[in-house]
């Protein structure tokens, strides 16, 4: 067995050496070689590690896929807005507002935006509204009109529900209409029409071509 006290007395006389002497040199050449004997099996085997490892790495590495769809030519300069509110003037200033879940420009630069599920307010005066929203809707900045598809519906202030498949409004002429069957709902009883009208100027709601209406009894009747 190595005796501690043995090895404390070497380090202790080689402390006590003169610096810089020949032998000094040659101890401590001796101890780097010593060292280097030890170190440099240990950096081999670390090396043969990461060679054996390193073709699982590089196989891992190409097997990664990036998944990125790379936009179509003309995407990015597509006008396109999430969850919204989209506002539109007319010609007698009153704004029009419309919230979606989205705004796309349907080609870049044609001015014609494409609305997903919008639902908007047309001011006629302080107290008097009509509500509209439907599942698809087209605005065309051009010519001012706004295009409601499919399931439209439309709330009228004074208490009317309209339905209908097909529905438009002109900003410039602050006025609206649709050629499609018509059901309404309202305080005076039920309606189905050819058609409607809405001329917000004037307040007016009216409905075209042959329309049979069924008034309620309790309406007709004068409250004391």
């Amino acid at each position: 067995m190595v005796d501690i006290k043995d090895i404390d007395a070497y380090f202790n006389a080689d402390s006590e050496q003169p610096k810089n002497r020949p032998e000094d040199k040659r101890s401590r050449h001796s101890r780097f070689v010593h060292a280097a004997k030890l170190l440099l099996p240990s950096i081999a085997a670390v090396l043969i590690g990461v060679l054996l490892v390193f073709p699982s790495i590089k196989k891992d590495i190409r097997d990664i896929r990036l998944d990125i769809t790379r936009p179509k030519q003309g995407e990015l300069e597509k006008l396109h807005v999430e969850n919204t509110v989209f506002y539109i003037t007319d010609k007698n200033n009153r704004v029009n507002n419309f919230i979606a879940d989205n705004i796309d420009e349907t080609e870049p630069g044609s001015k014609l935006i494409k609305f997903t599920n919008p639902e908007g307010m047309l001011p006629s005066s302080p107290t008097v509204w009509t509500n509209i929203k439907a599942p698809v809707g087209y605005y065309n900045q051009k010519t001012g009109i706004f295009e409601l598809r499919d399931d439209v519906e439309l709330f009228y202030s004074e208490g009317m529900t309209v339905k209908t498949t097909e529905a438009f409004y002109n900003f410039e002429e602050t006025r609206g209409y649709g050629g499609k069957p018509v059901t309404a709902e309202g305080f005076l009883g039920n309606l189905s029409s050819q058609g409607f009208e809405i001329l917000n100027s004037d307040s007016i709601l009216a409905f075209t071509g042959h329309t049979e209406m069924t008034i309620k009894e309790e309406s007709l009747q004068r409250k004391n």
